[in-house]
């Protein structure tokens, strides 16, 4: 057992007594000296008692500093130590390090604000991450909530705020696969009809931005972000996005042209009327797209209009990006190689990131049979039974070489 402090005089140069002390750190270590600036020792023990409420006895010590403390600029966008070495090897966006912002303030900081760094331990982590489940967190949430905490626990280890990482002794969660039930071909053809008006509510804006998003999986962003500028004859060029940070690069930071039926070229067209070269989606002369929950709303609107109820939309998730796992499933089923369907959606994976930017759009002729086989018209009954659907079969190569106009059957 020791005191906080012990005081003790030194005379200094100018021969003068001076009361020193020496502080302890938790481990007990003794620390210092440093001078009270004081000549005697009653005040120099007021002088060092006023330090230990303040917390500040141990002077020039680096103390292990609060997980707040720790976290305080660490997202921020213009101050952080951390993003600005990161962006020294990386691109990084600032919805990035705004979305990991928020699960710190929101999430982590009430948790573990007060622990010092070094207290918060693997099997603190994990009890915290039980606790989430037990408020019925989905498993992808506390994961995504385990990634923002690791990474700042990591460059705390780094830069030797502390001595290990507490990630080494808890792992994420089981990441489990929804049950998800996607827009069907049917639902499709009823949202999508001639007479679209009454579904639609006469939103001709709204009906073609879902319609494109079906027809193509682009993602809200790049649907919001398409310009008059980038629509060609046969083919769109995907060459940004549109959200709350305006118009900026796509999620993978990549460029890729997207075949078009001629219908759905014709659609875009006749809203570049009043929107020219800019914003296709605009309801102000293309200066600016509407927003991503106009189109979000319209759809809902469509779909209960087609007698999918609210419960129903929530189940099974049906968004607009929902009609990038409908536009997937569909040129899969048709048969179409992984690579181009991964090059018409978008998707980015290590093995094919240098290879899908190389197709030719001339390559994708069998991506526009496929949107125009859903867009035909659903036959009548009289034309077929009520549980028959259209089957699109891929077109051999050298059929196509004979006859460019072949559809798909």
């Amino acid at each position: 057992m020791h005191n906080d402090f012990t005081l003790f005089t030194r005379k200094v140069p100018s021969g003068k007594k001076v009361v020193y002390y020496y502080a302890y750190d938790e481990e007990g270590r003794r620390l210092g000296p440093w001078t009270t600036g004081q000549f005697n020792k009653t005040s120099a023990r007021n002088y060092c008692n006023l330090l230990n409420r303040k917390g500040k006895l141990l002077q020039g010590v680096n103390e292990v500093p609060s997980f707040a403390e720790f976290s305080a600029v660490f997202w921020d966008w213009l101050k952080s130590p951390y993003l600005k070495e990161r962006k020294k090897r990386r691109e990084l966006t600032q919805s990035y390090a705004d979305k990991n912002k928020r699960a710190t303030e929101k999430t982590l900081v009430p948790q573990f604000g007060s622990m010092k760094m070094d207290k918060i331990t693997g099997e603190l982590i994990d009890q915290w991450m039980d606790s989430l489940i037990a408020k019925e967190y989905s498993n992808a949430t506390i994961n995504s909530y385990y990634n923002t905490l690791q990474t700042m626990m990591r460059w705390a280890v780094k830069k030797r705020i502390i001595e290990r990482d507490p990630f080494l002794d808890v792992d994420k969660l089981l990441k489990k696969k929804k049950d998800k039930k996607i827009i069907t071909q049917d639902e499709f053809k009823t949202l999508f009809v001639e007479d679209w008006n009454k579904i639609w509510n006469d939103d001709v804006l709204c009906y073609k931005a879902n319609k494109l998003a079906a027809l193509t999986g682009m993602r809200c962003g790049e649907v919001l972000g398409l310009k008059g500028e980038y629509v060609f004859d046969k083919h769109i060029y995907v060459a940004g996005q549109y959200d709350a940070y305006g118009y900026r690069q796509t999620k993978t930071k990549t460029n890729h042209k997207i075949p078009l039926t001629e219908e759905m070229i014709d659609d875009l067209r006749e809203l570049m009327k009043d929107n020219g070269d800019g914003y296709v989606f605009s309801l102000d002369g293309g200066e600016t797209p509407v927003n991503r929950y106009y189109l979000y709303y319209g759809l809902n609107k469509a779909l209960n209009n087609i007698g999918i109820t609210k419960e129903a939309i929530k189940k099974r998730g049906l968004n607009i990006h929902a009609w990038r796992h409908f536009c997937n499933t569909e040129l899969q089923r048709a048969g179409l190689p992984i690579k181009k369907v991964q090059a018409v959606i978008g998707h980015k994976t290590d093995d094919m990131t240098d290879n899908y930017t190389h197709f030719d759009s001339e390559d994708f002729g069998d991506v526009a049979n496929i949107q125009a086989a859903l867009l035909a018209k659903k036959p009548n009954k009289d034309e077929g039974t009520a549980n028959e659907k259209p089957v699109l079969k891929l077109v051999k190569m050298s059929e196509k070489k004979k006859d460019p106009e072949k559809k798909y059957a």
